[in-house]
């Protein structure tokens, strides 16, 4: 079954609620909320896309991969954004983000997305796609820095 794509805006939360979930046994979405400053709606969106990237599994509890980059938590930023990175549909829309203006990127982001997500609408698509472009941005303002 194809994951949900991520509707989780900023990466760095992700990576934050990635280590939270990490760091407290038997988290839950209210201690996720409570942690970031928002509603628990928003809290699923950031825990589902840390399931999206294989870090943790549905009941909030780190996979094999979430284990071991938790291992290392000063690499964990780096070791996520090498999985987002290799995954195919973000390693796509990255190389549209570093080689084109973000109007191209999004806009061939967004072709991307409509071919393995056709079961989404317009609305979706553009601003799930803006999401994992403003991802791609992050990592690549990490790089330069």
């Amino acid at each position: 079954m194809k994951k949900l794509l991520p509707q989780a805006n900023t990466l760095a939360t992700v990576i934050r609620t990635f280590k939270l979930i990490g760091n407290t046994k038997n988290c839950t979405l209210n201690d996720i909320a409570s942690f970031n400053g928002f509603d628990v709606r928003q809290a699923a969106y950031y825990s589902k896309a840390c399931f999206f990237l294989d870090l943790i599994d549905e009941n909030l509890n780190l996979t094999p991969l979430g284990i071991d980059i938790m291992q290392e938590p000063k690499r964990a930023k780096v070791r996520i954004y090498e999985q987002i990175i290799k995954n195919e549909l973000i390693g796509q829309l990255f190389a549209k983000t570093a080689l084109y203006s973000k109007r191209v990127a999004v806009k061939e982001g967004k072709e991307i997305v409509k071919n393995l997500y056709p079961e989404y609408g317009e609305a979706v698509i553009d601003r799930r796609t803006k999401c994992l472009i403003g991802w791609c941005e992050e990592i690549l303002d990490y790089l330069k820095s």
